[in-house]
């Protein structure tokens, strides 16, 4: 809780960090489990690129509707979604930089026959639900996957840290420059 309101302190202390600029991102990144405790993946038309549903917030849409309209575009409806991440990323492609802040969600597929969205900006041609290390196996961003993987394996804490990513010659290489630290515990587990 003290980790909790220093940040937030430093978010009202520091008027362009609160109002943001346009390089920083906030993605919302949705783990919807299933009964066999199984992880849902979606596949990037024509890529290989295998991921959890997520989406970046905007001026428009609160948190909780963005989290409830992703889950309702594959056609699942979910238990309310329990924040377990906050994390920061710093990337550097070439000269330019920019600050990335990354939550984490966790929630259950309670109802519905999971589809394809429609009218998204990435197609999806693949939807998987997987165990968690097959899941992480495939997941192609380091950075994601050490945020999954610290959240599923410690849910009753909310946890915060801190990544570099950057990326030279086409390869990207991460680290991790805050460890991961509990910013106060979750009343729920997964």
């Amino acid at each position: 809780m003290k980790n909790l309101i220093i940040l937030l302190l430093l978010l009202i202390s520091q008027p362009s960090l609160a109002q943001g600029n346009s390089n920083t991102s906030i993605f919302h990144r949705l783990i919807v489990y299933n009964s066999d405790n199984e992880i849902m993946l979606v596949k990037v038309k024509n890529s290989e690129m295998w991921l959890t549903p997520g989406f970046y917030q905007d001026s428009i849409q609160f948190i909780k509707e963005g989290l409830h309209g992703i889950a309702s575009t594959y056609g699942m409806k979910i238990s309310n979604p329990e924040l377990k991440g906050i994390f920061s990323m710093r990337r550097e492609i070439g000269e330019t930089r920019e600050m990335l802040i990354r939550n984490i969600y966790h929630c259950k597929h309670l109802d519905g026959k999971v589809h394809f969205p429609e009218n998204q900006p990435f197609e999806i041609d693949e939807i998987k639900w997987l165990p968690i290390e097959e899941a992480l196996s495939i997941i192609p961003f380091e950075s994601t996957r050490l945020f999954i993987k610290q959240t599923h394996d410690n849910p009753n804490v909310v946890w915060g840290g801190s990544i570099s990513a950057i990326r030279e010659n086409n390869k990207w290489s991460y680290k991790i420059m805050e460890e991961f630290y509990p910013l106060f515990s979750s009343k729920n587990r997964k």
